[in-house]
């Protein structure tokens, strides 16, 4: 085994290698628990691969040079949800409620948010003050 370096910061790579380099197919594992798995260029994530995260989730994307590709990345959360730039429903401005919520039948808060035997609005105290 010849050293690399990563034995110091705790991660590890198996995989193709060119010029003592990672380069080509590989797993690279980081000292967290993520791990990478795809294509390689030059000792950086280049080509198409997927970041795992130890809670499950997952990235996925084209990559080029170490960066992401804005326009091809998917980010899958540990439940399954696929993130979505476009029309998010979730957590918004107009509605916070979570993935979970939403499939639980958690009803979003609305104007009237303190309750006694009949509902009142709280801005009509605000401004009383």
């Amino acid at each position: 085994v010849v050293p690399t370096g990563m034995e110091y910061i705790g991660s590890s790579y198996e995989g193709d290698r060119k010029n003592g380099r990672m380069e080509g197919k590989g797993e690279y594992r980081f000292p967290t628990g993520t791990k990478y798995i795809g294509e390689m260029r030059d000792g950086t994530f280049h080509g198409k691969g997927t970041l795992f995260f130890p809670n499950g989730a997952k990235y996925e994307a084209e990559w080029e040079n170490g960066i992401a590709k804005r326009e091809t990345e998917k980010y899958t959360f540990c439940d399954g949800l696929e993130y979505e730039s476009e029309d998010w429903p979730y957590c918004d401005v107009l509605d916070r409620r979570f993935y979970t919520e939403i499939c639980h039948g958690l009803k979003p808060a609305g104007r009237k948010t303190f309750w006694t035997k009949k509902p009142f609005d709280v801005r009509f105290y605000l401004l009383r003050s």
